[in-house]
């Protein structure tokens, strides 16, 4: 499987948890790892290895999918529940999706060629 591949099949996944948030609590932790996941892609890729951009917007537009149902989705996984796994999975506070519950405004979305998403995104007074 190519890396193109293996990349849009996690988006498939994300996909799918974005668009029913409202499963169980488990399965929205399962999302934040897939979503750690494309990130962890995005940050290894280079000039050389880059996506094609439509890729790219695909990320963009879920995360905003994400942010537009925070509500349902801390109401699902529980903010103290979000609270523990992030602990205990020590998200970096770049990893805004493991901060819904802490977030005041959206992240921003980051369409400009050569940024990490992660590098993008800011938490309200952090």
């Amino acid at each position: 499987m190519s890396s193109d591949e293996q990349f849009e099949k996690l988006m498939r996944k994300y996909y799918g948890y974005v668009a029913d948030l409202e499963g169980a609590g488990v399965e929205i932790l399962e999302m934040l790892f897939v979503r750690d996941h494309i990130q962890e892609i995005l940050e290894q890729s280079s000039p050389k290895t880059a996506f094609p951009q439509r890729l790219y917007n695909q990320v963009y537009q879920l995360d905003d999918m994400l942010w537009q149902h925070k509500n349902t989705f801390l109401q699902v996984v529980g903010e103290r529940e979000l609270r523990h796994a992030r602990l205990r999975r020590q998200s970096p506070r770049s990893h805004w999706w493991w901060y819904l519950d802490q977030l005041k405004v959206a992240p921003r979305s980051a369409e400009e060629p050569g940024l990490r998403l992660a590098q993008t995104f800011v938490l309200a007074g952090g």
